[in-house]
């Protein structure tokens, strides 16, 4: 059994609308998507988020519904094929409790033998908010009469339209609804053209003839080259306001624009006198067609197909310079202005202000990312959904932002402009312009009748500043998982992005850390410590570093605006022992006695332990340093007759003083009661036992200055003990069992905030730095230390820090590598950061350094702060037009290879113009350190590194697979194989060398490294290809050693060892194995399939991806002598993948008794990063299985009838029959919600009892709690 879970959500915006949805003046930002649906809220500070909901579903599209008679407005969502359906929302904004989104209605709009519409899903409302329309299937339309914002009853209409590109509602001023329909007719035509919808009483349908509101029109192929490659779209235009004074010949009466070709045109609706005249004319004819003359009958119908293919003259028209269509919103303010973007990001705005005298007017105004969506939101703000680039909220300036002679977006030069000036002088001539009458529908238009042109305004410099960014790593192309600085901490690194906004981007958990102060030269250290002149005072005045051999004393002079820190004069230190290791330095409290019991105060106390012994000494205010108030040489503690003896281990807090001894010694100390003098406590001292390895005294309620709890741990057992200070001395409260390797430091830690054992947030742990470069935990609750973890932080001893991140108890631990735990979500949680090699640290608060950390270093002390406990740290490196499409990482020569492809920018219908290139970059700068170009009309597809001896030295290599465009082919007919290597050409450059390459057959559509050996997926062939030294040659030649035709189309390749997976697209999967440099099939599935991407997951597992967006596994099993592959699981996961790899982003945290096992990853086009996890366990398993059955009769979610439906598999016309819920797979984030939405008893225990006694669980919560946790910490 296998469990999917998210470690990335969905980044890519699908919709967008601005609308009020409260009761309050607060206007909001709606953004869907492909699984989610969140509110935000604007403020002048920005977007806040209010509120969100998941779906289960695809999301298609998101619209508001406006209410009558309220300013508010409602939510109407569509969730895509294979399972189509509306979701209507509420948004209850309730006084002092969080905003969320509710239900209202679900209506599911499957048809089972309907055929999905290929250009046009959508749902519209229309402005009243009284009806909305949804298209989903080809020749059928669903109208829904809407009522108080939500549904109310909805009809079924056929369309004679069948393939349609866009449809709109029209405006008018008679109130009746109308639609213009934009579609391709039987001889491939696109036409324009609009139907009434009637609404008679309680029934609506949508008229057979054409509306007279807009005159049918054909759209000419030279505005619309490629209208099913590039889909135009049709935006309303509301008519000009009338008043009495207005002629109406005078008055704009509305329209619709066509967008996304080469041109932009402007149809305005008909005059009351011009649809009075076309409908005499259309009854004419029908009249003439009824007529017994057959002459006469069939002269009519000429003259009917005379007009349908009669084009009708725009109202306006424009030259469109830029790429297709990509989103268009309306300006709230100027409801005749509209902002255009196209798929390069280019943003211009087109201007009806004045269309009755200069047309249309189109102003470019900058680039923003590629957009899915635009919002206007206010004052001159626009959110820009993006699914290639990040999303943007940017603002319009009136004025160029930046200054230059270059052009605001470069325009082709055969399209004309006008300069600002000429247009305004245009707006202010005298007469109305060359209108154009309704009624001329006599009239066949010319293309080369430019009477109603527009203008394009030629600007300079950009107009849009942007001023945040939402962070997107959609579409993901290409990942690897690598670590790059031997950290031990993987990251993940993605080929993200396409045409304008190609990017790598960088991706790792954990929390960052934010250097603000540098001490360099000091090596050796192994502690360091902080502390303050009084103890009470909030900020700290030295720092204590000690090596091996000695112990320095640095002062801080922190005035706010400089700070120093100096090394203290020797002279007035000469009290304090800097000939040897400290092992403690701590403030004290003075110690009194009120009522029986002890108070602490103020005091300029300080304790210093030395393997000698200790030393009690005051600070000197008046000259800095400190001076001695009181030694205490270990040899004063040594019986009569003994050995030597020396302080190994010690620890402090501000009133007591624990020092373990060689020999097991154990003592505790604290403060004379009005006496700056050291007293043992009575008890509490041990003069032999085990050897004792750390201690600690740290109070585990922080508002105290004394601890009744002592930590200890041994040498050779490797064992923690608890114990008690009490009247009796030192108890045993309890004893851990044996450790992984030796004790190096330990913390017993409440990282809650409360400090009474029976509060909510009280949480405390025993933490263990181990020898072995590991972190051990447990929780300890009722004297008990239960749920061990065992966190790997590489090979050096690890150090625990108690600190404070973003006013969160922490603890910083470091080794090798640095991890900061705290707790969240009801568990331990570590966040890793990039540091390394720390082997000290210690909390430092001055003015300038707030709540920081000292960390000591090979190569000195960095002072700075924590910060992003437990996120996802995402780090873009951009590429603009140059996107990265495969890529694959040497450690050897620290350096990625990437295979770009660079987009030129081009007009619509002009041939797209790219270049490839190869190229290796830093892999810490991403820095280009060489590269290579293919050749023209070549393309880069498949990239993989692997090594190959040259002369008994393995050298690396990496090999690139391209295929050769060739226009008119349908399938490609060649390409190449070529292997670089890279050479030092400098001292510090990188040069590629072409050591080997051979042509191929078609396109290497996948690459793979088996026993150094290359698996290339041409077409429908799989070759093996070996690199092989030539005795007549310097070079080694690439030779084609084995081949495997058996596929129609092999787009993926997965491999494990000596095993290969091969991903035919129109078929299923095949297994085979390289053996003495041949291919040897062991295994095929025959059932269809449609893989899209593939992996190995061991010799025997398989895991893949199809084109209905489905998980499946497959294993390899032996059943009458013969292999065979058997699927053991399908899922939906309702994304498209496109990479899997195998491994883990995080370092195991998890029990080391856990069941779960973190097996591969995978990475989708909408951004999301998924991980797939292994349930060894059975039994588990079926409890789990049973949890999610149990958890979807409790938790209902938006989408779909129920859970198991949402996750059985489907096909690209629904869920079959046979699939009632997924299987071999769970899904982990359903199962997460266990833990944060079943939150009372009351609803855990309906989980756990099921819906009959058959259903019941036999897992208890709390082993259930468990298992949950482990499964979040694996993502």
């Amino acid at each position: 059994m296998k469990i999917v879970t998210t470690f990335h959500q969905s980044s890519s915006v699908l919709s967008s609308f601005k609308c009020q949805l409260g009761a309050r003046d607060t206007e909001h930002l709606v953004v869907a998507k492909l699984n989610r649906l969140d509110v935000y809220s604007l403020k002048p500070q920005g977007l806040h988020h209010e509120c969100g909901v998941e779906i289960w579903g695809k999301v298609l599209t998101v619209k508001a519904i406006p209410q009558i008679g309220l300013a508010r407005s409602t939510i109407v969502l569509m969730i895509a094929h294979p399972d189509p359906e509306l979701v209507f929302f509420r948004y209850i904004d309730r006084q002092g409790d969080n905003p969320e989104l509710e239900v209202l209605k679900k209506l599911s709009l499957f048809e089972r033998i309907a055929r999905p519409a290929e250009f046009f899903s959508d749902v519209l409302v229309h402005p009243s908010g009284k009806l909305a329309l949804v298209s989903c299937y080809s020749g059928k339309l669903k109208i829904i009469r809407l009522k108080s914002g939500t549904y109310d009853k909805d009809y079924d209409v056929q369309l004679p339209e069948v393939n349609v590109f866009s449809v709109t509602f029209l405006s008018s001023f008679n109130g009746e609804y109308a639609v213009a329909i934009l579609y391709l007719d039987y001889q491939e035509r696109v036409q324009l053209v609009a139907r009434d919808i009637l609404v008679n009483g309680d029934d609506i349908t949508i008229s057979e003839e054409p509306s007279t509101l807009l005159h049918p029109t054909p759209i000419s192929n030279k505005t619309l080259p490629f209208p099913t490659e590039s889909v135009p779209q049709l935006v309303s235009v509301p008519p000009e306001e009338l008043d009495e004074d207005t002629d109406v010949d005078d008055v704009f009466l509305g329209g619709v624009l066509v967008v996304g070709g080469r041109q932009i045109l402007l149809f305005e609706l008909s005059s009351e006198k011009s649809q009075e005249k076309q409908r005499g004319k259309r009854k004419r004819l029908e009249t003439r067609k009824s007529s017994k003359d057959v002459a006469e009958v069939a002269k009519a119908r000429e003259k009917e197909k005379e007009r349908e293919g009669r084009r009708r003259k725009p109202k306006s028209s424009i030259e469109w310079p830029f790429s297709e269509l990509a989103a268009w919103c309306a300006i709230d303010q100027a409801p005749y202005r509209y902002l255009i973007g196209d798929a390069f990001g280019r943003l211009s705005m087109l201007s009806l202000d004045k269309v009755q005298k200069i047309g249309l007017v189109l102003i470019p105004l900058g680039e923003a990312s590629s957009p899915t969506s635009l919002t206007y939101l206010t004052n001159q703000l626009v959110y820009v959904g993006s699914h290639s680039g990040d999303s943007q909220l940017i603002r319009l300036s009136p004025l160029p932002i930046s200054s230059g002679e270059s052009p605001t977006l470069p325009i082709p030069p055969e399209i004309k402009t006008v300069s600002p000036n000429a247009l305004e002088a245009l707006g202010h001539r005298k007469g109305k312009g060359k209108s154009v009458a309704t009624d001329h529908m006599d009239e066949d238009y010319d293309d080369e009748d430019d009477a109603s042109q527009g203008y394009i305004v030629e600007t300079h410099g950009s107009f849009i500043e942007v001023l945040s960014c939402y962070k997107n790593i959609a579409p993901i192309l290409d990942a690897i998982l690598v670590d790059t600085d031997s950290s031990g901490q993987k990251h993940i690194v993605t080929c993200s992005g396409a045409r304008s906004t190609g990017s790598i981007n960088i991706v790792r958990n954990g929390a960052d850390f934010q250097e603000i102060g540098h001490v360099p030269g000091l090596t050796g250290v192994v502690g360091v410590w902080s502390v303050r002149t009084m103890l009470d005072d909030t900020t700290d005045r030295y720092i204590l570093v000690s090596t091996n051999r000695s112990t320095h004393l640095f002062e801080i002079d922190d005035s706010g605006s400089t700070t120093t820190i100096t090394p203290v004069d020797s002279a007035t230190i000469q009290s304090l022992v800097t000939t040897e290791a400290t092992l403690a330095f701590s403030n004290l409290a003075r110690r009194s006695s009120v009522g029986g019991s002890s108070v602490y105060k103020n005091s300029p106390l300080v304790i210093q332990v030395v393997a000698s012994g200790a030393r009690l000494l005051k600070s000197n205010t008046a000259f800095g340093g400190y001076e001695l108030v009181l030694e205490y040489p270990v040899l004063s503690n040594v019986p009569y007759g003994q050995g030597p003896l020396e302080i190994v281990a010690a620890s402090a807090n501000a009133s007591q003083l624990v020092m373990a001894a060689s020999g097991g010694k154990l003592m505790l100390w604290r403060l004379k009661e009005d006496d700056d003098a050291l007293e043992n406590i009575t008890g509490c001292q041990r003069n032999e036992g085990p050897e004792i390895s750390a201690v600690s005294c740290v109070p585990l309620n922080t508002t105290k200055r004394t601890s009744p709890t002592i930590i200890v741990s041994y040498w050779k057992s490797n064992a923690i003990e608890i114990l008690q200070v009490s009247p009796k001395g030192l108890e045993s409260v309890y004893k851990s069992p044996t450790l992984p390797a030796l004790v190096r430091s330990v913390l017993l830690y409440n990282f809650g905030s409360d400090t009474n054992p029976k509060g909510t947030d009280y949480h405390p742990y025993l933490l263990a730095g181990l020898a072995n470069g590991t972190v051990a935990s447990f929780r300890w609750k009722d004297k008990q230390l239960t749920d061990k973890k065992i966190i790997p932080l590489g090979h050096a001893p690890v150090n625990l820090t108690p600190c404070q991140v973003e006013g969160r108890h922490a603890v910083f631990a470091a080794g090798n590598r640095a991890t900061v735990l705290s707790f969240e979500n009801k568990r331990l949680v570590h966040s890793p950061i990039m540091l390394k090699d720390i082997s000290s640290a210690a909390r430092l608060n001055t003015p300038t350094f707030a709540s920081s950390l000292i960390l000591a270093t090979p190569t000195g002390l960095f002072i700075g702060r924590v910060q992003g406990l437990g996120k996802l740290h995402i780090r873009s490196v951009p590429f603009g037009f140059d996107n990265p499409r495969k890529i694959a990482h040497e450690p050897s020569i620290k350096a990625f290879g990437v295979a770009f492809t660079t987009m030129e920018p081009n007009r619509v219908s002009d041939p797209e113009i790219s270049r490839s290139s190869f190229r290796l970059l830093d892999d810490t700068s991403f820095a280009n350190l060489c590269q290579f170009n293919c050749d023209p009309d070549e393309e880069t597809t498949a990239v993989v590194s692997f090594s190959h001896r040259i002369e008994g030295k393995p050298m690396p290599f990496f090999c690139v697979g391209t295929y050769v465009y060739k226009a008119g082919e349908v399938e490609p007919s060649a390409g190449r194989l070529m292997i670089f290597t890279a050479s030092t050409s400098t001292s510090s450059n990188l040069a590629l060398s072409l050591m080997a390459s051979t042509k191929v057959p078609g396109c290497v559509y996948a690459l793979t490294a088996v026993q150094n050996q290359i698996v290339a997926a041409v077409n429908s062939s799989v070759m093996l290809f070996r690199l092989e030294s030539s005795s007549d040659s310097l070079s080694p030649s690439l030779n084609r050693v084995s081949e495997w035709h058996h596929n129609y189309l092999v787009t993926s390749l997965g491999s494990y060892a000596d095993r290969v997976v091969i991903g035919d697209q129109p078929s299923s999967i095949s297994l085979l194995q390289v053996a003495q440099s041949k291919l040897v099939s062991q295994a095929r599935d025959y059932g269809p399939l449609w893989p899209v991407c593939v992996e190995a997951l061991d010799e025997r597992h398989i895991i893949g991806a199809n084109d209905s967006l489905n998980l499946f596994t497959f294993s390899l099993e032996k059943a009458m002598g013969r292999s065979r592959l058997e699927r053991d699981g399908c899922y939906h996961v309702a994304d498209l993948v496109t990479k899997f790899l195998r491994g883990s982003l995080s370092s195991s945290n998890a029990s080391t008794t856990s069941p779960l096992t973190s097996e591969a990853m995978f990475f989708t086009s909408s951004g999301r990063i998924g991980v797939v996890i292994d349930v060894k366990d059975e039994e588990l398993s079926l409890q789990l299985t049973n949890l999610q059955r149990n958890l979807g009769n409790v938790i209902q979610g938006v989408g779909g009838s129920s859970h198991s439906k949402y996750r059985a598999p489907k096909t690209t016309r629904g869920t079959s029959d046979a699939d009632s819920g997924a299987v071999g797979f769970l899904d982990g984030d359903f199962l997460e919600q266990f833990l944060t939405h079943v939150l009372s008893p009351q609803q855990s225990e309906k989980v756990i009892e099921g819906q009959s006694p058959p259903e019941r669980l036999t897992i208890t919560r709390e082993a259930l709690q468990m298992v949950i946790e482990d499964l979040q910490s694996l993502h």
